[in-house]
């Protein structure tokens, strides 16, 4: 397998060695395959990372977008212009796990009929340390469409033919086009697997997109449109369904962790613990 991983990068600097150094490890354990890291920095960007780029081997564009989800869609664009059979995201403040593209692998080569596969993950604090160990359930059109979102780009690995066959991302929504493409995905009859394993990291620094104003207008919005629930009280009922369904699925007992990752400044670090599932957003 040939995986194509896109990272945006806009004032990412800061978190960018983190990022490439997961996916250098992940190469490295990948066996008989190969990984092409692909990084899209916004023409916008104060401290380009083109060095940081050459001295992790990714291909490099320096380019004005119209946002995040334009640089990404260019970047899966040039992945699948080099011949990539699977696709991936990974924004500048996430990580890879080492084994997870191989697990991505296992699935798409065993499983004929899986287009997309996803997996749990880990949040960092702001200096990299562990805050919390997801646990998430398959992937429920009824639960994505009346809740948040829990399909993160730090675990999703899809096949080309699915970002081919795709209406791609709707530059209208700024911090959701993820979430609507996810939507439209599932709701064309492809097939997502759950890989019940971390697979990603994902950090917490307060700057993350979905806390951007605006955000709450977004939601609204693609609710309407994807078909939730209007009544509150309804959309309630579903996100207390989806907590019992986790609870029943053991996703809140905490769990003990013991993860390669890296720190912000790319040197190696191995979090261990136990960490539970829950989490504040940094103040």
């Amino acid at each position: 397998m040939k995986l194509g991983v896109v990272t945006p990068v806009l004032d990412g600097r800061a978190r960018f060695r983190a990022c490439a150094a997961s996916v250098r490890a992940a190469a490295a354990a990948l066996r008989g395959g190969e990984i092409v890291h692909f990084v899209r920095e916004s023409a916008a960007s104060r401290e380009p990372v083109e060095d940081l780029a050459a001295e992790y081997g990714c291909v490099y564009r320096h380019a004005p977008d119209r946002g995040l989800y334009d640089a990404i869609a260019a970047g899966l664009d040039e992945a699948c212009a080099a011949g990539c059979d699977a696709l991936a995201w990974l924004n500048a403040d996430e990580q890879w796990l080492p084994d997870a593209p191989g697990h991505a692998e296992r699935f798409f080569e065993t499983n004929a009929e899986i287009g997309l596969v996803f997996g749990d993950y880990l949040l960092l604090g702001p200096g990299g340390e562990l805050r919390a160990a997801r646990r998430e359930l398959p992937a429920r059109l009824l639960y994505l469409r009346n809740g948040v979102n829990y399909l993160l780009s730090c675990t999703v690995f899809f096949r080309r033919a699915v970002w081919e066959g795709s209406a791609r991302f709707d530059l209208s929504y700024p911090r959701l086009a993820d979430k609507k493409w996810y939507l439209g995905v599932l709701a064309s009859g492809v097939r997502a697997a759950l890989c019940p394993r971390y697979l990603g990291a994902y950090a917490m620094t307060g700057e993350n997109a979905s806390l951007r104003p605006g955000a709450a207008a977004e939601q609204a919005r693609l609710r309407a449109e994807a078909g939730a629930f209007p009544s509150p009280l309804a959309r309630r009922a579903v996100r207390a369904l989806r907590l019992l369904d986790k609870a029943v699925h053991g996703c809140y007992f905490p769990d003990r962790v013991d993860a390669p990752l890296f720190a912000p400044d790319g040197a190696p670090r191995r979090l261990r613990g136990l960490a539970g599932p829950f989490w504040r957003w940094p103040r």
